[in-house]
């Protein structure tokens, strides 16, 4: 339904608000949303197929238990994903937090994505 507003809006007559966005971020947030929808596309391409093609045609021990915790990220709501990821990738998290330790590193020495 929010998309249906956002097309419909866009056959009327430009508000100033439309104006102001067009002119300052709106391609800057078309760009990285393609950019977003891409990277999401190609990596859950790459793992997928990759999945799929090691529990359909290769025999390993616990190969059955691999395929069922392929189905486990079903189960989980989005909302709990995105926040366990905030929380393991943040600043004061432990993946930074063991980066920083492991190689000396202080705020600004290494880019890291911003997570929220």
């Amino acid at each position: 339904m929010p998309v249906a507003v956002i097309a419909a809006s866009l056959l009327g007559p430009y508000s100033t608000a439309w104006t102001h966005l067009l002119d300052t971020v709106l391609l800057d947030y078309i760009v990285n949303s393609l950019l977003l929808m891409l990277g999401v596309g190609a990596g859950t391409l790459l793992l997928g197929a990759s999945s799929a093609w090691l529990t359909a045609l290769c025999e390993f021990p616990g190969r059955r238990v691999f395929s069922w915790a392929l189905l486990l990220p079903l189960a989980m709501p989005a909302y709990i994903i995105a926040y366990t990821y905030t929380g393991l990738l943040d600043f004061a998290g432990p993946v930074q937090s063991a980066l920083r330790e492991a190689f000396g590193w202080q705020y600004g020495d290494y880019w890291f994505p911003p997570i929220r």
